[in-house]
């Protein structure tokens, strides 16, 4: 297995970031980053505002990326990641995990905000803070797949009322077609439990969803 922490980073971190992609053979998962750099930005210009630490979670989000599927969850068992058994059936999704990882220890993220953006914008989970929210649904809008198309100009669309309300579209998808997933995580059915209680949506019209592996 490739060491994936063997990269020096020079404080910069919008040129590590991309360094970093590119040492690994990542130029794909570089230019999604950048995708979703803009899609946070479209949330900043639409509220007026985003969290501090956004834009950091957003540039580490998907560098787990760069550990193949084959090797991922022997990465995970080497490094104390803990891997669920739902985790095993689907590996991809410990991605946001490795990220994580990495973010603190290749490019010195120390801030508990920003780390739990960039361990949960996958499957989000209960109560999650402002900085998740927003790393979360910059990750889901930039998808550009045709298949994924209905679901983020539904998600844009009702944007307009909260961001929260923008994450329970998303996760009450997730949570209809849930019998279809291969795997629905435990954290995206607290997620949308949560949400649940405060955010109703009708969504009768709206086409199935899977995770994005």
């Amino acid at each position: 297995m490739k060491n994936y922490f063997d990269f020096l980073a020079t404080g910069d971190l919008i040129k590590d970031i991309k360094g970093y992609f590119l040492k690994y053979g990542k130029h794909d998962t570089y230019e999604h980053t950048l995708d979703v750099i803009n899609e946070l930005y479209g949330i900043e210009k639409h509220f007026g505002y985003i969290e501090p630490g956004s834009l950091r979670a957003c540039y580490c989000h998907d560098l787990g990326r760069v550990v193949g599927n084959d090797e991922i969850v022997d990465f995970c068992i080497e490094h104390n990641i803990e891997v669920l058994d739902e985790e095993r059936q689907l590996p991809s999704i410990l991605h946001q995990k490795i990220s994580c990882l990495i973010a603190e220890k290749v490019f010195g993220i120390n801030d508990k905000t920003v780390l739990e953006a960039i361990k949960y914008h996958t499957t989000s989970r209960k109560n999650p803070s402002m900085t998740e929210i927003e790393v979360f649904l910059a990750d889901k809008l930039s998808w550009k797949e045709f298949e994924y198309s209905k679901l983020t100009l539904e998600m844009k669309e009702v944007m307009k009322l909260s961001k929260e309300s923008a994450i329970f579209c998303y996760l009450s998808d997730l949570y209809n077609n849930r019998e279809k997933l291969k795997v629905y995580h435990l954290d995206s059915k607290e997620a949308y439990e949560y949400f649940n209680e405060d955010y109703k949506i009708d969504r009768s019209n709206i086409n199935g969803y899977r995770y994005k592996t």
